[in-house]
């Protein structure tokens, strides 16, 4: 769904959603830096992924407020 078709509030929580969700990805991700397996490297790499998807999406998220209420 396009973040145009989006009400305010669903903005809101997707917007809550994501800093919530990266927030807990940066805390994983600081736990696995003690980690030197190959796993824990490549569990960083994905969750390093996953929070520039969600860095994206809040930019687009907060760019459609200041669009609605300039």
């Amino acid at each position: 769904m396009q973040c145009a078709n989006l009400t305010d509030d669903e903005l809101w929580r997707a917007i809550s959603q994501n800093t919530e969700a990266m927030s807990d990805l940066i805390h994983q991700m600081s736990e696995l830096k003690t980690g030197s397996k190959a796993g824990a490297r490549t569990r960083r790499v994905s969750n390093a992924q996953t929070i520039n998807t969600l860095e994206q999406q809040y930019r687009t998220y907060t760019a459609e407020l200041r669009r609605r209420y300039p």
